[in-house]
């Protein structure tokens, strides 16, 4: 098939095909054009295409590193923890984009661009809420916190007034140590919720819940490494189940404690009838596979449902700002709609709370 008719004038650059007096393109044309063109360019341009050409192979090998862990759900030693940050990985696919378009490489700039729609499309539900409540008028039902206390260290007084700022009807909290039940108590906790089921540990284990209302039935549960706390409330005339976890985090290298956890989690949950809820500190994000077998349970993200964007949760205070959002609440089954999440900064501890408001559905 015949591309292009290009006129005899002197010697062209490109390779070609004489026919009477005009000359056709090859199939190879383009490529060799592209070859003797770069070698007419200065030697500055020359320079700075290769640049850009090896800029945009390399970072594009380095981003989809991470995408392909994403993908396949291959999250052997630290590439677990590369996933976690998938967020930041879309805007570094925004790299090998732009290199490969300053290298004129049409084949690079496809190839980089993949990657890219690909994380735009895993990060997209966090912008765009799942839906709006019946009435949008309705007064929010249920107000929920997640603390993790950085094994107890943070500042009782903080917690209380974000109970109370923020009237909370629910507070989960990870990491709770017996002396932080104390100091919470001692700055009022039971005054503003005098409900509570604790199974306060030394160290990172002790978890605890903390309501507005009284419990139809509360138990401490042991299949998971740290304790884990369920209670019962009515929500709207309706029961809800409400659980307080705190899965192992992932090693460096050994994953087998959060592997067994993550799975010990959606045993527990599987069975489970009636609507739930279940917040705390994960240590997983929504791009684990363990975090998306429990949305394969029906479970769904609060921060997905409301589109309130990513919120990295921690690690706060270390860095100048959280850079991974491993603190979750999920329901399945709940005649409630996520209408707000944030994130709150809390004295002495490495997590930010997080804070779910819920409408009725």
């Amino acid at each position: 098939m015949l591309f292009g008719v290009v006129p005899r004038i002197g010697q062209m650059p490109w390779q070609t095909s004489a026919m009477g007096d005009t000359e056709f393109l090859t199939d190879d044309a383009g490529e060799d054009a592209g070859a003797q063109a770069g070698a007419q360019l200065p030697g500055g341009h020359r320079r700075f295409r290769l640049f850009a050409h090896v800029a945009a192979a390399v970072s594009l090998a380095a981003v989809l590193v991470p995408v392909a862990a994403r993908l396949t759900g291959w999250e052997p030693g630290p590439i677990a923890w590369l996933v976690s940050l998938m967020p930041w990985v879309t805007l570094a696919c925004v790299i090998p984009v732009a290199f490969a378009m300053l290298a004129r490489s049409g084949r690079l700039t496809v190839a980089a661009v993949l990657p890219l729609a690909l994380c735009v499309a895993w990060v997209a539900p966090l912008c765009a809420a799942d839906g709006a409540p019946a009435d949008a008028t309705a007064a929010p039902v249920l107000r929920v916190a997640t603390i993790n206390l950085t094994f107890g260290q943070a500042d009782a007084d903080a917690v209380v007034r974000l109970v109370v700022d923020r009237s909370i009807d629910v507070l989960a909290l990870q990491e709770l140590t017996p002396r932080a039940v104390e100091a919470l108590r001692e700055a009022g906790l039971d005054d503003a919720m005098p409900y509570s089921e604790v199974r306060a540990e030394q160290g990172f284990a002790g978890t605890g819940l903390w309501s507005r209302q009284p419990f139809a039935a509360a138990e401490s549960l042991d299949e998971l490494e740290s304790r884990a706390v369920r209670v019962e409330i009515s929500v709207a005339g309706a029961p809800l189940a409400i659980y307080a976890v705190h899965p192992m985090a992932p090693g460096v290298a050994d994953h087998s404690l959060w592997v067994a956890d993550m799975g010990a989690l959606a045993a527990l949950l599987t069975p489970r009838d009636g609507a739930v809820l279940v917040a705390g500190d994960f240590n997983a994000t929504r791009d684990h596979r363990s975090f998306r077998a429990l949305e394969d349970l029906g479970f769904v993200d609060a921060a997905d449902e409301a589109g309130a964007g990513f919120l990295p949760t921690f690690p706060e205070g270390r860095l100048p700002m959280p850079i991974v959002a491993i603190d979750h609440v999920i329901t399945r089954d709940a005649p409630l709609i996520a209408v707000d999440v944030a994130t709150v900064a809390i004295v002495g501890a490495d997590h930010r709370a997080l804070v779910v408001t819920y409408a009725d559905a």
